[in-house]
């Protein structure tokens, strides 16, 4: 009985640590091993963020990640975005840092925030004033993009009538988060290199996928990475019967396994 509680016990404490999909986003957007507040960090020059966004400067999609991940991790205390717009630049004990003036849009309440673009901390904290993202400001957020997915969902041809629509959320996503989040190797491996199919329908499967998943992780469904993948075969469906002529290759037999 006791070795029977016992794992009772340990498939709940699984179960409970288990991340929701919306909590993975946010694990996305925000600062690795990200603490709760510590006096001083990120409000003084002596203490700035390590965001480390210009040790590589070369690497132009980790730069544009780490930045982002300084604008996506904190909120004002009421939840509303920051603005991050007003950056100067002066010398502190780390060497340049980036010095941000932060202004309430309501409350005109300000906080300045010293940020080091050139080291990175290992470990990141709450700087005052300020707050940690959660899971209910992120869907508030993202519910706009969410509800666009659904509209390019629901066109006739979203290929030829959504390509906008579709670039725009696709450059959302890459912006907040990064595509390469979104990507399982396991499920566009084949679509992605097979060497009959027309390009122009790999990317667009390519794309609905990344969209899809986005939109599953913030509607929080249980499994972001299925229904992916469900929809890029509804997705294809979809576009052999608005475009017969677009050669296929084995897109049809791979999307069918």
């Amino acid at each position: 009985m006791k070795t029977f509680s016992t794992i009772l016990f340990c498939l709940a404490l699984s179960f409970a640590k288990a991340q929701k999909p919306i909590d993975t986003l946010i694990s996305y957007i925000t600062f690795e091993n990200l603490k709760s507040y510590n006096k001083g960090y990120g409000t003084s020059i002596d203490r700035p963020i390590g965001t480390g966004a210009f040790t590589n400067i070369a690497d132009r999609a980790a730069l544009q990640i780490k930045m982002a991940k300084l604008e996506n991790s904190f909120r004002w205390p009421d939840g509303s975005p920051i603005d991050f717009s007003n950056r100067g630049s002066m010398g502190g004990k780390t060497g340049i840092v980036d010095c941000y003036t932060l202004k309430h849009p309501a409350t005109k309440e300000k906080v300045t925030l010293y940020v080091d673009p050139y080291h990175t901390d290992s470990t990141f904290y709450i700087p005052e004033g300020l707050i940690l993202v959660t899971p209910d400001i992120l869907a508030k957020e993202i519910a706009p993009h969410l509800t666009k997915i659904e509209e390019i969902d629901a066109a006739s041809d979203p290929f030829l009538d959504q390509k906008d629509a579709m670039n725009l959320e696709l450059k959302y996503i890459s912006m907040k988060i990064g595509i390469g989040a979104f990507l399982d190797r396991d499920n566009l491996r084949k679509v992605m290199t097979d060497t009959q199919a027309d390009n122009n329908l790999k990317n667009y499967l390519l794309n609905r996928y990344i969209l899809h998943k986005f939109y599953a992780m913030g509607k929080n469904f249980n499994n972001a990475k299925a229904y992916a993948y469900q929809n890029m075969k509804a997705d294809f469906k979809k576009f052999q019967i608005n475009h017969p002529n677009v050669e296929s290759g084995n897109v049809k037999i791979n999307l069918n396994e």
